[in-house]
Order: C-alpha cells, then structure tokens, then sequence
C-alpha cells in the first residue's frame, strides 16, 4: 500500500510564526498594504509567499503582491552597526551588521574624510544558514557617488573591502541599507480587524482570484501602516487550512490490476463450464428419452 505524505505538517495546518496588525478599517474598498523591512524580514520564503491576511473571522483574505519595479523609492532598513579596521595591506575592510536577516537591494556609504577621493570597493554578504561569503558587487565610492544598487540579497552581515592604494584611508561613519517597496492589494471590510502572518516555511504561495481585478483599478488604493512585528501565538492562527506544498498522490500496487484481470478470466472460465455441463446432461438426457 503506497504512503501519503502531508508538507507543512502531520495535519498540515500552517504555523504562522510572526504577526502584524494592520489600521482600523473605516470604509469598505481596496487597500495597499506596505511591507515594511522587518515584515520581509521574517518570511520564510524568498517570494514573499507564506505571507497571510488574516480577519477577526480568523479567515484568510484575498491578496495580490505588487513590486515598486523601476521605482527610486526605498525602505531603510533599520539598525545597522559598523565596525572599520584599517589594514598595514593598503586596505580598509568594513564589518556591517543587522539585527536581523533584511533583504538588501541598496547600500549607501557616509564619508566624513578627506574631502576628495575615489576608492574602489568590493561588497560580500554572509550567506543566512552557512559562514560562506558571496561576491555581491564592486563599486567606486566618490564625492556625489555614495549610494549603490545590489543584487537582492537576504543577509546579516556584509563585509567591505576598500583598497587604498598610497591613500589614507578613508573616515566611514555611515553604511546603510534599503530595499523597494513592495505591497499587498486587498479588498478589505470596514470595522473588521485585520492582521499579516508570516513566518511559516511550508506555506505554498497562494492562488488567489483578485489578481484579474487589481489590473482595472483606475486609482491608487489608501495605503495601510502595518504595526511591530511580534510573535503569533496560537490565538493568532487561522481556523481554516493554509495553502500547502502539493502532497503526492498514494501509489496503488502495480499488481492490483492484473488481480483484477484473472479474477474476470476466471470467472468467465466457471461459467463457459457450468453451461457446457447443462449442455452435455441435456443432450443425455434427450437421447435416452428418444431411444424409449
């Protein structure tokens, strides 16, 4: 007998490990709801897809993901410390850390001194589960030229390295980083509350019927201020199944069809002999009565 296995789970109920309360709703319509760093910050997904709207009913809420693409608008991202060690090898290397694993798409430099240089740089982040580093970018760091676009990344902790040549080095007082906003359109329902829950790694990214209606809106829906991210607890949880990753179906053994076949054959094979029995005792049978 083949096995079925659930993703996300013995039950597979979701577990939302984060929450975020969103403003009181006044009027019926459709809304945006901005994502702030510290709600990217703690998806389990790196396509935002175990993100949840959940109602007082403990329901989920239809929602389409909408991206700031080519937009110059960005998000700080908060709480970043930096430490600068200035090597004997001509090279000024540069430890930034956050306190928690934000997605980074920018970085931009603080210079206290001197007032004229130019400095080649090469940008590495910590990879979240293992100590390996990865080459994110190399920039040129100069007056008017301070801020850099990199490659999406979801880290902790990026290194710098700047070489200075016969230079001396350079004074940093500032390294920051930033990401794009992105959003959840929604149609939501005044006087009810409402929340975002996050967090869960086997949540499937959901399917949702109002992405063919988000297209036709022809205004900018009022944007929603989400609140701190804080831990769900059980209360929190919605009461009805989260979108999982497909389970496999049981596989039937392969021999239960050919079962089947020989038992039809067999029972066929009875009944051809039933009827040829009847069929010899009854030509018997009148050949005894014909010779009477």
């Amino acid at each position: 007998m083949g096995l079925l296995f659930i993703a996300g789970g013995v039950s597979g109920q979701a577990r939302f490990g984060w929450k975020s309360a969103l403003d009181t709703i006044r009027h019926d319509g459709f809304y945006r709801i901005l994502l702030t760093p510290e709600i990217v910050a703690k998806c389990s997904r790196a396509d935002l897809g175990d993100l949840r709207i959940v109602g007082s009913d403990k329901r989920f809420v239809s929602y389409v993901l909408k991206d700031s693409i080519g937009g110059k608008e960005r998000l700080a991202v908060p709480g970043a410390s930096l430490v600068q060690k200035d090597s004997s090898d001509k090279h000024s290397y540069l430890d930034v850390r956050f306190p928690d694993a934000y997605e980074l798409d920018q970085l931009s430099f603080l210079i206290q001194d001197p007032a004229f240089y130019k400095r080649d740089a090469e940008v590495t982040a910590q990879g979240l589960d293992t100590t390996e580093w990865m080459l994110l970018t190399t920039v040129t760091l100069k007056p008017g030229s301070r801020s850099f676009a990199l490659p999406a990344v979801k880290t902790r902790r990026l290194r710098i390295d700047i070489t200075n040549a016969d230079n001396a080095p350079l004074v940093v007082r500032e390294v920051s980083g930033a990401q794009a906003p992105r959003w959840l359109v929604t149609y939501l329902k005044a006087g009810a509350a409402y929340q975002v829950l996050t967090g869960d790694g086997h949540a499937a990214k959901p399917e949702y019927d109002l992405k063919y209606f988000t297209d036709s809106l022809t205004t900018m829906p009022p944007t929603l201020a989400a609140g701190p991210v804080l831990t769900a607890v059980a209360a929190d949880q919605p009461s009805e199944q989260a979108p999982v990753a497909a389970a496999p179906k049981a596989v039937e053994p392969a021999h239960s069809g050919n079962l089947l076949l020989w038992g039809i054959l067999l029972a066929i094979l009875i009944l051809l002999v039933f009827f040829s029995v009847r069929m010899v005792k009854s030509i018997t049978q009148k050949e005894q009565n014909d010779r009477v």
